[in-house]
C-alpha cells in the first residue's frame, strides 16, 4: 500500500509540474499573440563603432527612444519609435575686446533632436528568453543653440539626419507582459549636421552653418517593453 501511495504521489507531482510548464508556455505565447500592442523605451548607451566622413558629433547619436508597436503575427512586431535627444553643454567664450569688452564669458550650447523611426522586429523561438532580428529607419530633426548671455549673443542652426539600420538582440520576459531588451545595432547614416563657429570677437556676430556627412555606426542598446491588453 505504501508503494502504491508513493507511486500515486509521484505521478501527481509530475502531472502538476507538466501542467505548470504548459501554463508557462501558454503565458509566454499569449504575450506575442496577433493584435496585441506593445510599448517600449530604449536608449543608445554604448558606441561600438563610429566612422563618419566629416566632423560628426556623438551628441546626435545618444537618444532616448519611446516606441509603440503591434503584433502583426504571433512573433512579428510592426511599430514606430520617436528618437529624442538633448545635450546641453557649458563653455567659455574669450573676447579680444574688438566689439565687446575684453574678457572671458560663459557660453551655453544646447543640442536637441526629435524624429520618427518605423521598425519591424521578428522574434525567434519560444520561452522567457527570445532572440530577435529586425530593421529600422530613422529621420531626426536637429537643432543647435549657442548663447553668450552676458553680451546678448544668440545663434541657432538646424539640420537633419537619416539612418537605415539592422539589429539583433534578446528579450528576457520578467513577467508574461514585461520584458528587458539587449540589442546590437548597425546603421548607415547621412545628414546635414548643424554647427556654430565663433571667432574671438563679435564683429560679424559669429556664423552658423551645416556640413554634409555620411557614415556608419554600431551601438549596444538596452530597453524595456510592456505588452498591453489581456
Amino acid at each position: 500500500m505504501r508503494n502504491i501511495l508513493l507511486t500515486l504521489t509521484l505521478i501527481g507531482i509530475g502531472s502538476l509540474s507538466k501542467a505548470q510548464q504548459i501554463t508557462d508556455q501558454e503565458s509566454i505565447k499569449e504575450k506575442t499573440s496577433v493584435g496585441h500592442w506593445v510599448v517600449g523605451l530604449e536608449t543608445d548607451n554604448l558606441f561600438l563603432l563610429k566612422e563618419v566622413d566629416g566632423s560628426g558629433d556623438d551628441y546626435f547619436l545618444r537618444k532616448l527612444i519611446p516606441s509603440v508597436g503591434l503584433f502583426a503575427t504571433n512573433n512579428l512586431i510592426v511599430g514606430i519609435g520617436v528618437p529624442l535627444g538633448w545635450a546641453p553643454r557649458e563653455g567659455t567664450y574669450y573676447s579680444d575686446g574688438t566689439s565687446s569688452p575684453a574678457g572671458a564669458y560663459s557660453s551655453y550650447r544646447s543640442y536637441k533632436q526629435i524624429g520618427v523611426s518605423p521598425f519591424i522586429q521578428q522574434f525567434i523561438g519560444k520561452g522567457k528568453i527570445k532572440p530577435y532580428v529586425g530593421a529600422s529607419y530613422r529621420y531626426t530633426y536637429q537643432q543647435l543653440d549657442f548663447d553668450v548671455r552676458e553680451v546678448s549673443v544668440y545663434i541657432k542652426q538646424t539640420g537633419s539626419e537619416s539612418e537605415l539600420s539592422v539589429f539583433t538582440g534578446l528579450s528576457y520576459f520578467i513577467t508574461p507582459r514585461l520584458g528587458v531588451d539587449v540589442k546590437l545595432r548597425y546603421g548607415w547614416q547621412q545628414g546635414n549636421h548643424p554647427y556654430v563657429s565663433f571667432p574671438n570677437k563679435f564683429d560679424s556676430g559669429g556664423y552658423s552653418s551645416t556640413y554634409a556627412y555620411t557614415g556608419q555606426t554600431g551601438s549596444a542598446n538596452v530597453g524595456l517593453r510592456y505588452q498591453l491588453g489581456r
